[in-house]
């Protein structure tokens, strides 16, 4: 369980610019549902809490067209009887989408397939749930209303991705048409209620959560029972609430940097900001340059010590997800990227699957004594232990990765445990797997 101190504590913890700053990581601090909540935390600044508490107002103008970088295979899957290709394609390209219905009734794909199909409609009855303002209060000073504040956008989330990922996939196209018509009130709602982020966790959160709604409004484009104004009215609010969530947390050198870099790179792939999609993909790789050590680790995440794996893959899922996106759109290809200190993501990704094999090898538990209490005050989830399952994390990151880097020793760690449903970046990982 984890340690909540003091009143006076959390501010020297907050003055240190310190704190445990991502994750209900436990089973017992979950929420929406998860195996493992999502990293709520609180690096969060002063500063931070104060500019994300303004009000924004989405850009009416905001451009309807899709990117420079957008993906080919824009036609008509399904020769005019299918559904529409994605509108951008970052996270799911027409081409992968159209494997996914071809191999719905393979393993290891086609419980997953059945998975987001019944996802879907037990999200038809959903009433969406959008705030005009998204406060967020930091997790380790306020578990239960952190958990309160984001389950709004967390549900709303999930429910959208798998309502849009479903009109793309369901074989039944009235039963797709349905699909689709609650994604679209899902999305207009946050479109047009939300309008500015606050509370020392909001920016994170809306980072790792509202993404999923780009996702589904990515998938959604060219449904034709969108209203008119629908997809630019969500477009505007992506560039003008979610966007500048992301950018005010990706100059953050832990994980939260890591999420602000994935929001953005998302939120300007969807928008067509071919300019910042370059400029994000080279932030990403200074990531890779600059956070991952020598031996492949996160030494910003070992400072959790005890829970430092969770926060390890917790850095590495966004900054995965980000070279996804990279290369769905064209852009360079950061999986196969070497820095000129000759760090990659794959030297990261092999160094955490070493510790999902020996976790009792960790070697940066909490110190002892009066050193562990002053540790405890920079980072209050230091004495938390959590331990990597594949059933939990990072298996949904490892089912993704195995497949981009063809490592077996990787795919068969989670075979046994398919199909893999995530709940950061790799929500339907099995799914999205090109071999088996």
């Amino acid at each position: 369980m984890r340690r909540f101190e003091p009143g006076w504590i959390a501010a020297l913890v907050l003055a240190a610019g310190g704190g445990c700053g991502d994750g209900d990581v436990g089973p017992e601090a979950a929420g929406d549902g998860e195996v493992f909540g999502d990293a709520g935390g609180g690096d969060a600044s002063d500063e931070d809490s104060a500019d994300s508490a303004d009000g924004i107002e989405p850009d009416a103008d905001a451009e309807d067209t899709a990117p420079d970088t957008a993906v080919d295979g824009a036609e008509d899957d399904g020769g005019g009887d299918g559904p529409a290709p994605p509108g951008v394609g970052f996270w799911h390209t027409a081409d992968q989408l159209r494997f996914m219905r071809e191999h719905a009734g393979a393993d290891p794909w086609r419980a997953a397939f059945d998975g987001v199909l019944a996802e879907a409609t037990g999200s038809l009855s959903r009433v969406p749930a959008a705030l005009a303002d998204f406060d967020v209060p930091p997790y380790y000073s306020d578990p239960e209303g952190h958990e309160a504040a984001k389950a709004a956008l967390s549900g709303d989330g999930y429910a959208a991705y798998a309502l849009a990922l479903a009109y793309q996939l369901a074989p039944d196209r009235a039963e797709g048409a349905a699909f689709a018509a609650k994604a679209a009130e899902i999305l207009d709602a946050w479109a047009t209620v939300n309008r500015s982020v606050s509370g020392g966790d909001g920016d994170l959160v809306m980072a790792y959560k509202g993404v999923h709604l780009l996702y589904a409004a990515d998938l959604l484009a060219g449904w034709p029972g969108w209203s008119p104004d629908g997809p630019a009215t969500f477009r505007a609010w992506a560039a003008a609430v979610f966007r500048a969530s992301a950018e005010r947390k990706r100059e953050e050198v832990n994980n939260h940097g890591a999420w602000g870099t994935f929001g953005a790179v998302a939120a300007a792939a969807l928008l067509g900001d071919a300019p910042a999609v370059a400029a994000e993909v080279e932030r990403a790789k200074a990531r890779i340059r600059d956070s991952i050590a020598e031996n492949g680790e996160l030494p910003e995440e070992n400072k959790r010590t005890n829970s430092g794996m969770w926060y390890t893959y917790f850095a590495l899922a966004p900054l995965a997800g980000t070279a996804w996106i990279a290369r769905n759109v064209g852009s360079e290809d950061l999986f196969a990227w070497t820095a000129s200190n000759g760090r990659t993501l794959f030297l990261a990704l092999d160094r955490l699957f070493y510790w999902c094999l020996h976790p009792e090898e960790w070697p940066y538990p909490l110190p002892d004594g009066v050193s562990g209490e002053l540790w405890r005050l920079l980072y209050p989830c230091a004495d938390e232990v959590e331990l990597p399952t594949v059933e939990s994390w990072p298996g949904n990151l490892f089912e993704m990765m195995s497949a981009v880097y063809g490592v077996d020793e990787w795919a068969a760690w989670v075979a046994g445990h398919r199909p893999q449903r995530g709940w950061h970046v790799w929500i339907y990982p099995t799914l999205m797997r090109d071999v088996p």
